[in-house]
């Protein structure tokens, strides 16, 4: 393995586009990797939150569907039926 270069600065593109990737996320990370010690890729990862009164229903994509929406009472609009 080479020992890394004495120079180990950033360059100012560089360091613009890490600062874009962390000012893009807003619950998230951002990861670099590196390899012999150089950042030869930049990842940004974006978590959504969600209100805590999502349900998820059972049974998946091809469960019946209620017709009564539980939010407001009032009948939705189920396609075929």
């Amino acid at each position: 393995m080479m020992p890394p270069p004495h120079d180990t600065r950033l360059s100012p593109e560089l360091l613009q586009q890490i600062g874009e990737a962390i000012a893009g996320v807003r619950f998230g990370y951002v990861h670099l990797t590196i390899h012999d010690a150089r950042i030869v890729q930049i990842e940004r990862a974006e978590k959504t939150r969600v209100q805590s009164s999502a349900y998820l229903t059972t049974g998946g994509a091809h469960a019946p569907v209620s017709r009564d929406d539980r939010t407001s009472g009032s009948p939705r609009l189920v396609p075929g039926r």
